[in-house]
């Protein structure tokens, strides 16, 4: 057996976001398996962050292929032709962005809004990166045959590694089809094009009839896509992402708590709920929880989460109680997470219920208490009431106030995480799923023996 699979995705180190880290992690435990991957992905990062210690973490076997991928935007074809870097890295915000996922960040002028929405029309079909696509095929099919690898595993979003998936099943591998978010289902994950939506749709439908093996980062995708396109073909196999236990700060007791915070990690999205901060603003007021000190530490892209979360705390009187860091490297959250007094996940109670939160999974494979304002019922709410992590904030504003005051102060009836359904969290765990899929594919395969 070719123990060996090509592992499709744009999104890989050094960038450093959410999304990156599914398939870093499956490839970077995967040696310890007994499975050697090769990594297809992008030359260049048009809107994210990087952190190069990424890529020195990654073991020796672990090769990645990089192609060329020109943004179908003004600034990606100026850059094509030399002119002036302006990805995220070179000007920090610097010109607005796609999200990789076929939304656009906010505008803010006429004409720059004139021009998101022609992009998103015109130029992102199915999405920002089919231009890589094209030279992903040609070299995918380059890397099986030479390297006779009979296995491709591809993570969505975005829509195009799909179509990079169906191409070299095409040529001759076995295809597992993985899904990080449900593509073509929600407006935030589809296009705003009737005409490029619909091709979306059509791209997902023919990968859940046609992939050989399909697996989901939360379990409800398949209930989704079974009320979306009926029963297709393989049956989603549920595999949670999971945080990486080697790195340092994942271990240690959580009762080690040297600074009074809770932790709120990655990117403060403009339509979340403000439930949490009143709460937070109210819980305050409290004598008792104010002579804590505590306060709400939020890590990540310092301009995204300033401009949208200071007018909230001018609302209700938090600048005091609130600090803010810059996106930090992986390793750098799990040490803040260890030493807070909880992770903090706070959508609000209508707000993105098929999802587990990257953020999520990190909390509970770190057996980290989670106070949470998640819909009734959602995936997160799910996850966290198996782990018994869950601190839920449910109710009226009086009530929520109060649920947060009770934990702040210990008063909150804890039980013990469920350790086992914690461990499904792990890196080693997540790899470990990947590889009985790999494995059974690969039985099937006359062609791997």
């Amino acid at each position: 057996m070719n123990r060996s699979v090509l592992i499709v995705t744009p999104f890989f180190a050094p960038q450093n976001h959410s999304a990156v880290f599914r398939a870093y992690k499956l490839a970077k435990f995967l040696p310890q398996f007994g499975w050697i991957p090769v990594v297809l992905t992008v030359d260049k990062h048009y809107e994210f962050g990087e952190d190069d210690s990424l890529l020195d973490e990654l073991p020796v076997e672990v090769e990645v292929v990089q192609t060329r991928y020109i943004e179908p935007t003004v600034r990606g074809v100026r850059m094509a032709f030399g002119g002036k870097d302006r990805t995220f890295k070179a000007t920090r915000l610097g010109v607005p962005t796609h999200s990789g996922n076929g939304t656009t960040k906010n505008g803010t002028s006429t004409a720059q809004k004139a021009y998101q929405s022609f992009v998103m029309k015109w130029c992102y079909a199915p999405d920002a990166y089919w231009t890589w696509a094209s030279t992903a095929i040609a070299a995918g099919k380059k890397i099986l045959r030479e390297r006779k690898i009979d296995l491709v595993l591809t993570t969505a979003p975005p829509f195009s590694s799909l179509l990079v998936g169906q191409a070299l099943q095409h040529a001759g591998a076995k295809w597992i089809a993985d899904f990080r978010d449900p593509l073509a289902y929600t407006q935030r994950l589809s296009s705003e094009s009737f005409r490029v939506y619909m091709q979306q749709r059509r791209i997902v439908k023919n990968t859940l009839k046609n992939a050989d093996a399909i697996t989901i980062a939360a379990s409800c995708f398949s209930s989704i896509y079974f009320d979306m396109f009926g029963k297709q073909g393989a049956n989603p196999v549920f595999i949670p992402t999971g945080v990486d236990v080697n790195l340092p700060g994942t271990a240690g007791s959580t009762t080690e708590r040297q600074i009074p915070y809770l932790l709120f990690a990655g990117e403060y999205l403009s339509d979340y709920d403000t439930a949490f901060l009143e709460a937070f603003a109210d819980a305050i007021n409290n004598p008792e929880v104010r002579q804590t000190g505590i306060k709400l530490l939020v890590v990540g892209t310092l301009e995204l989460n300033q401009t949208r979360l200071m007018p909230l705390l001018d609302r209700f009187a938090l600048h005091q109680h609130v600090q803010f860091m810059d996106q930090r490297p992986q390793r750098e959250v799990y040490k803040l997470l260890n030493k807070a007094i909880a992770g903090v996940l706070i959508p609000g109670p209508r707000a993105y219920w098929w999802t587990t939160f990257a953020k999520m999974t990190d909390y509970i494979g770190m057996r980290k208490p989670v106070v949470a304002i998640v819909p009734d019922p959602s995936e997160a709410r799910t996850a966290l009431t198996r782990s018994k992590l869950g601190v839920f904030l449910d109710g009226a504003p009086v009530d929520r106030a109060k649920a947060l005051t009770d934990f702040l102060l210990g008063k909150t009836k804890s039980s013990c995480p469920d350790e086992r359904e914690c461990d499904r969290y792990t890196a080693p765990h997540q790899v470990k799923s990947f590889v009985e899929v790999f494995e059974s594919l690969a039985a099937r395969n006359p062609v791997c023996q």
